[in-house]
């Protein structure tokens, strides 16, 4: 339950925050239901399926109806604090990856690149004014969520550190990774050779390859962690407690600790790819934006990435009308903003 419970007649300050989110106008590409059923999911760490059905108000089958929608989708996950609870992945990571599916495949509704942006900033500064508030409790401190926020910001490098296999953990979070993959960032994970005998662990190894960012196996793994940019860490303890690691001297430990283990971990010959099937490779679009947000010119992205001038600027004009955007320069522009690159 909420750590934080209002006084009778008066509002709970959560409450009163949030709302200022709920106003923000729909049009971040999910229909009515999914889409408040997932700012009802952002207010809390987890949440039960019957807690659910109570505030809602709605069916038990309408609430899995929809929570279904938002699993499939990347914005819900099962809670690795409690298998039988679910949670919300971050806006700042799930969103960008919401857009970038459906440039890339065309669902409907399309998500509209303002409003995603508009969504996050919205529940950003509904962040900082929770953090801010004493009576409120504070934002969602589960590992997941803290982790997913500092993923968001990562500039070069990512490194996972995996003693052990955890349903909805961190380390097996798709939007995670593809969140990283997108931004460029180099990733990496070692994991315990006891994580590689459960299966949904595997499934999820073996898609990290097809990424061609295949784990390494190391007989044991002394800490959980997530080391970002060199720069931070987040270590998980026994308890499923997240803390967050600025200070050198630590740091300087957990990056020695993680280069030590990357090197002497071992591949897993289980992850070989099929023969004939090529590592999955980033949507062209996708590349191209980020080649243009650096500044490239057509024939200069051309040249990298060994096509035509005429299929860059039709990949160009495809994005700026997915982006809402009137320029070359916007499209780099907002696709940074918004997460896509």
């Amino acid at each position: 339950m909420p750590r934080f419970k209002a006084r009778e007649g008066k509002t709970c300050p959560r409450e009163d925050i949030f709302r200022e989110v709920d106003v923000a106008q729909s049009g971040i590409g999910l229909d009515e239901r999914s889409e408040l059923l997932y700012r009802r999911l952002l207010r809390r760490a987890n949440w039960q399926t019957q807690e659910l059905v109570e505030v809602m108000k709605w069916p038990s089958s309408e609430v899995v109806r929809a929570m279904d929608t938002l699993r499939a989708e990347g914005l819900a996950a099962v809670s690795a604090d409690d298998p039988t609870a679910f949670r919300a992945v971050e806006p700042c990571i799930a969103l960008p990856a919401l857009l970038a599916r459906a440039m890339h495949e065309g669902h409907s509704p399309q998500p509209r690149p303002v409003e995603i942006d508009r969504f996050i900033a919205l529940h950003e500064r509904a962040v900082e004014r929770i953090e801010e508030s004493a009576g409120s409790g504070g934002y969602r401190h589960d590992a997941s969520t803290v982790i997913e926020r500092m993923v968001a910001k990562a500039e070069r490098d990512v490194v996972f550190l995996v003693p052990r296999y955890l349903e909805g953990d961190f380390a097996f979070s798709r939007p995670i990774v593809d969140m990283a993959l997108r931004r460029g960032t180099r990733l990496r994970a070692v994991w315990a050779s006891s994580v590689f005998h459960a299966h949904p662990a595997m499934v999820h190894a073996q898609w990290l390859a097809q990424q061609d960012v295949q784990p390494r196996m190391a007989d044991s793994v002394p800490v959980c962690a997530m080391i970002m940019d060199g720069a931070v860490a987040v270590v998980i303890d026994d308890a499923r407690e997240p803390r967050v690691v600025r200070s050198a001297a630590e740091l300087d430990s957990l990056c020695a600790l993680a280069e030590r283990f990357w090197e002497r971990g071992a591949a897993v010959r289980q992850l070989r790819r099929t023969p004939g099937t090529p590592t999955a490779r980033r949507p062209r679009t996708e590349i191209v934006l980020r080649l243009l947000a650096e500044g490239l010119t057509d024939d200069a992205i051309a040249r990298r990435l060994g096509c035509s001038v005429r299929t860059v600027r039709n990949d160009v004009a495809a994005a700026m009308v997915a982006l809402d955007a009137r320029s070359r320069f916007q499209a780099g522009a907002r696709a940074m903003q918004v997460g896509l690159i």
